[in-house]
C-alpha cells in the first residue's frame, strides 16, 4: 500500500467481525502517516481512524473522533448504530 492517498469504500463489507478487526488494527499499521479515505459505517473501522468527517447530503455535519461522535451527535450515533 504505497499509495500517497488510499479511497476505500466499505472495505469490510463482506468479511466475518473477525476478520474485520484483523483488518481495522492492520490499516492503521499500514497506512501510519499516509492519507487513506474510507467510506464506512463500521464502528471497528471507525474507531481505529484519527478523524471522521459525517457527510449528510453532500455537506459537512460534523468532523470528529468515533466516541465523541458516538456521544455528541445522534446522526452519527444512529448511522454507525444501525450499520452493526
Amino acid at each position: 500500500m504505497d499509495a500517497p492517498i488510499l479511497i476505500l469504500d466499505d472495505p469490510t463489507s463482506a468479511v466475518d467481525a473477525h476478520t474485520e478487526a484483523r483488518i481495522a488494527a492492520r490499516l492503521r499499521e499500514v497506512r501510519n502517516h499516509q492519507t487513506t479515505i474510507i467510506f464506512t459505517t463500521s464502528p471497528l473501522i471507525l474507531d481505529h481512524t484519527d478523524r471522521i468527517i459525517l457527510l449528510v447530503n453532500g455537506y459537512v455535519k460534523n468532523t470528529g473522533r468515533h466516541q465523541d461522535l458516538l456521544t455528541t451527535d445522534g446522526t452519527y450515533r444512529d448511522l454507525v448504530v444501525r450499520g452493526e
